[in-house]
């Protein structure tokens, strides 16, 4: 015979424990109390799900800023704007941005950071070059940065919340 599950996070749990090892829901408390613990535990469970839209809403910046940066870069190359050097750089750090958008569902934390210190050292060059350069676009750039950067504490957060209560993703 199987071993019942707690009906809070559902592992496998012995019949006589009073409260559940993994979350601690209260098997002898009222029903008040245990009807508390699981919308606790559902609520908190909500971190999950908040972080999978974030990687989603990632995943389109990535994207965009892929598109613009190839549009771009074909309009500074049929101008002549760009020398090779620039071409190569661009095309580089368009590639890194297209590569994050693709595969961020497999490694989120990592391929959210990966453009987001990009960016980030990217505006902070920029600014050495040229210090008016960090005003250009600068909602754009907040929105990004903001953005990832909510992104990155929200899969933290889930990870967390995952280990905490033994979630398999």
């Amino acid at each position: 015979m199987e071993n019942p599950t707690c009906p809070c996070c559902k592992i496998a749990i012995l019949e006589s424990t009073p409260i559940c090892s993994n979350c601690q829901f209260p098997f002898n408390g009222t029903e008040k109390e245990k009807a508390i613990h699981i919308g606790r535990f559902i609520s908190s469970k909500g971190v999950l799900t908040d972080s999978d839209d974030s990687i989603s809403k990632s995943q389109k910046i990535l994207s965009v800023i892929t598109a613009l940066n190839t549009i771009f870069l074909i309009i500074g190359i049929t101008k002549g704007n760009y020398m090779i050097l620039d071409i190569i750089l661009n095309g580089f750090i368009t590639l890194i941005f297209l590569l994050c958008a693709i595969f961020i569902k497999k490694m989120p934390l990592v391929l959210t950071c990966i453009p987001l210190f990009l960016v980030i050292g990217i505006n902070i060059l920029n600014y050495f070059i040229d210090p008016i350069s960090i005003l250009s676009g600068i909602a754009m750039k907040l929105v990004i940065i903001i953005s990832l950067g909510y992104s990155v504490y929200l899969i933290v957060q889930a990870k967390k919340f995952q280990k905490q209560f033994k979630i398999v993703p």
